[in-house]
């Protein structure tokens, strides 16, 4: 049940109203007992958003396209990875303070790397949208010969 205590998450991109993140959070917080929503925030001015999600205490959003790269200027703080790929899919609202982070990468290499050993390969990666560019930064670490493949 939500109410004045009622933690506030969402999803900010453009378009939006597809994801299923917001089906699958709030599946989780009620399977933890957790009081806390999650929504989906389709957004026009990603300067103007940040600023709601400090001002309304939004404690956190994940970040899809097309800001992953452009809510960057906005944030107070930008943690390592995230500033090495130059993408931010996370941004946590600490007591007004906006810190981006990004776990793509991360999630993308251990999906990958359950089943194969990347080291030496060769691979073709779909895409060169913020996931590409998190996962493309990964794989050089690993030293995988890489072909990007996009519109």
């Amino acid at each position: 049940m939500m109410d004045a205590q009622t933690e506030l998450y969402g999803v900010i991109g453009n378009p939006v109203r597809h994801s299923l993140s917001p089906m699958i959070h709030n599946g989780a917080f009620r399977r933890l007992g957790w009081n806390a929503v999650y929504l989906a925030f389709e957004v026009k001015n990603v300067e103007e958003a940040l600023r709601g999600i400090r001002g309304l205490g939004v404690r956190g959003v994940s970040v899809t396209i097309p800001f992953k790269t452009e809510v960057l200027p906005f944030l107070d703080k930008i943690e390592g990875l995230a500033k090495k790929v130059g993408a931010v899919n996370t941004i946590i609202n600490r007591r007004g303070r906006l810190i981006g982070y990004n776990t793509d990468c991360e999630g993308a290499l251990e999906a990958l790397e359950e089943r194969i050993d990347l080291r030496g390969k060769r691979v073709v990666l779909l895409g060169a949208g913020g996931a590409a560019r998190a996962t493309s930064f990964g794989l050089a670490e690993r030293s995988v010969t890489l072909l990007v493949v996009s519109r």
